[in-house]
Formats: structure tokens, C-alpha cells, sequence
């Protein structure tokens, strides 16, 4: 343990100065153009998908699965974490322009539930094909 004099050089320095979160968030955000999304391929799918209005959440579902990577071959969007992720953004963004009350804004959110539920089902599905079965797992059954 240092135990400091009252003539250390270090007694005397300043406190950093505290800084609000709000400065914070606006330093973060500062580097993003007023008006202007950082992602062109999310405004591109969201122009397509305010086209696609009056479709359905099942159509819209599909088009976000059938969607290619830059190669051509992988896709997109390949697993729900990604659908879910990508649909979420969509909806903040349409509430941001005042459209939650809108037909679109139902339907996306309706391809984000089935997102939902395909990432719910596949964890429940894999939870129970690893969880161990208890006396009776395999490890410990006599041939």
C-alpha cells in the first residue's frame, strides 16, 4: 500500500470533469448524417417492403428468407436471430416515420413473430435433444 505525502504532485490534479449521458450519446451519434441511415441495403429492403404492402406477414417473411448475400449463393438473412434483427430495425424505423397504425407495420411485425417463434422452437428443439437424459443416458448404460 503507497501512502502519499501532503506534498505529493498527485494531490492537487483535478477531478475529470463528469459528463452527462445525453453529451455522451450525442458524441456517438454526431458521426452519423442528420437524415441519413448508415446501412444503403436497409433502406433499399425498406422501400421494397413498403412496395410489398397488402401481402401479408407470410409473403414478406418468404421475400426476407429468399434474400442472397453479396456471393449470389448464401443467404441474407440465414438464421432467425438475423430475420429478427433485421425485422426490428424495419419496425423502428416505420414507427420512426409514424407509421405503426399502418397495414405494413402488421405485417412486418407479423414476420418478426414468425422469426420469433422459428428461433424459439429450434432452441427448445436443441435444449431437448442435448439435455442429458438423467440415470438413464447413454454414458452411463451397461451393453
Amino acid at each position: 500500500m503507497k501512502i502519499e505525502t501532503l506534498m505529493s504532485p498527485h494531490r492537487f490534479e483535478p477531478a475529470p470533469e463528469v459528463e452527462s449521458l445525453e453529451s455522451r450519446v450525442l458524441g456517438v451519434t454526431s458521426g452519423v448524417d442528420d437524415g441519413k441511415r448508415p446501412d444503403p441495403g436497409l433502406d433499399e429492403l425498406y422501400q421494397k417492403l413498403l412496395a410489398m404492402e397488402g401481402q401479408g406477414e407470410k409473403a414478406i417473411y418468404a421475400y426476407l428468407q429468399s434474400l442472397r448475400a453479396t456471393d449470389g449463393v448464401s443467404a441474407l438473412y440465414p438464421t432467425a436471430r438475423d430475420l429478427i434483427a433485421v425485422t426490428h430495425q424495419l419496425l423502428l424505423r416505420l414507427k420512426d416515420e409514424g407509421l405503426e397504425k399502418s397495414q405494413i407495420f402488421k405485417e412486418i411485425s407479423g414476420a418478426n413473430g414468425r422469426a420469433f417463434n422459428m428461433s424459439s422452437f429450434v432452441m427448445s428443439y436443441t435444449r431437448e435433444v442435448m439435455q442429458s437424459m438423467g440415470d438413464d443416458a447413454w454414458e452411463k448404460s451397461e451393453w
